[in-house]
């Protein structure tokens, strides 16, 4: 099922493009597409929803990644399976880019009215635009069952990993404590389902598209910039970017070359803050048209944002006064350090990665009752 929903949307894209591509007008709307407009360039909100765009595309910041990577085998070249997706992720880009604005094009000519008329931002571009420009086309049924369905398989292909990403974050701190958890993981993933089912039916309703809005305006939007920002600190600072790469050493038999020691300590994270503090310089209110968003709409979008954020301090809080002992700075040091079972998950690859077996840490920690970690932590 993964496999068809992953490939077919490329497909149904490839078919509407070349139909698109025959349209008169269809020139218009794609260089409307590859020329840019440097007055757009110098303003926040352009940067800010391109890097919304990349984190969303790529899944950084919402542990779908992490996910996924945790069932490779050790010996996976994560280096180029990460060159790999992001250039499959630009590549798609430009095709639905392509895709869509070439019908665009079709359907300003059509209309006989300028090109910036017909394009919308956010969802009406899909949901209302571009099905517009698909019913001026011969056989307009064929062509929008087709854009439709690419539409389904993709949010399939989307929930797959989304609802696998919790899953595994549920199912891997339960059965710490709760080892059979995993026999019950049909009823996990039923309930889960059931209860993202219910709180999503909001967005069906008449005004679903203002919540929809407002969760991908705030949350959805500096959520994940937040958190990817988080986690390549982090990595970079508190972890160690020497410590990582002798990790990456140990899977792949190379360190990785000085571009990646760049990204991970000044460019990626510097970006990530600039783009930050020039999203809150420039803030603009969440809207939808000609609609502004009340005050207490937008404080319930900042609370939202600030549920995710707040995950990471109530656990460091709770990390360090219930986990952690000695003075405050004692418990700093201690909580940056990883856990004894941290490295990879077999005996054989811990030991030639210069980490302790897992064996050798539960004998030492066997009767320490107020010991606790995850022995399943893996690279």
């Amino acid at each position: 099922v993964v496999y068809f929903t992953a490939t077919f949307p490329f497909v149904i894209m490839i078919v509407l493009l070349i139909r698109g591509a025959t349209l008169p007008g269809a020139k218009t709307g794609i260089l409307y597409f590859i020329k840019p407009d440097f007055e757009l360039l110098l303003g926040a909100q352009l940067w800010t929803a391109a890097a919304n765009q990349v984190i969303f595309s790529f899944g950084a910041g919402w542990g779908a990644v992490h996910t996924l990577a945790s069932y490779n085998n050790y010996r996976t070249n994560c280096i180029r399976d990460c060159l790999i997706l992001v250039f499959l992720g630009v590549l798609t880009s430009i095709l639905a880019g392509f895709t869509v604005f070439s019908v665009l094009g079709f359907m300003s000519e059509d209309a006989n009215v300028p090109i910036e008329e017909v394009v919308q931002a956010g969802p009406g571009l899909v949901f209302v635009a571009y099905p517009e420009a698909l019913s001026r086309l011969p056989l307009p049924q064929l062509w929008s069952f087709l854009f439709f369905f690419m539409l389904l398989t993709l949010g399939l292909d989307s929930q797959f990993v989304t609802l696998e990403t919790v899953i595994t974050a549920i199912v891997d701190e339960i059965k710490i404590y709760w080892p059979t958890i995993l026999n019950y993981r049909f009823y996990i993933i039923l309930s889960t389902c059931v209860l993202m089912s219910i709180a999503g039916l909001p967005l069906c309703f008449q005004g679903g598209i203002y919540l929809e809005t407002l969760l991908d305006w705030y949350p959805a939007g500096y959520s994940p910039m937040i958190m990817g920002l988080c986690e390549i600190l982090v990595i970079a600072y508190v972890y160690g970017y020497s410590k990582f790469r002798k990790d990456i050493y140990s899977m792949l038999g190379y360190y990785p070359g000085i571009y990646w020691v760049v990204t991970w300590l000044g460019l990626t994270p510097g970006l990530l803050v600039l783009v930050l503090i020039a999203t809150f310089v420039d803030y603009t209110p969440a809207s939808f048209g000609d609609y502004i968003y009340p005050a207490w709409a937008q404080a319930i979008g900042w609370f939202l944002v600030f549920t995710s954020v707040a995950c990471i301090i109530i656990y460091a809080i709770y990390n360090l006064i219930h986990l952690q002992e000695g003075s405050f700075v004692e418990r700093v040091k201690a909580a940056a350090k990883p856990s004894p079972a941290w490295g990879p998950a077999q005996d054989k690859h811990r030991i030639e990665a210069g980490y302790e077996p897992l064996n050798s840490i539960m004998d030492k920690l066997e009767g320490h009752a107020n010991t606790s970690f995850d022995l399943n932590t893996v690279l």
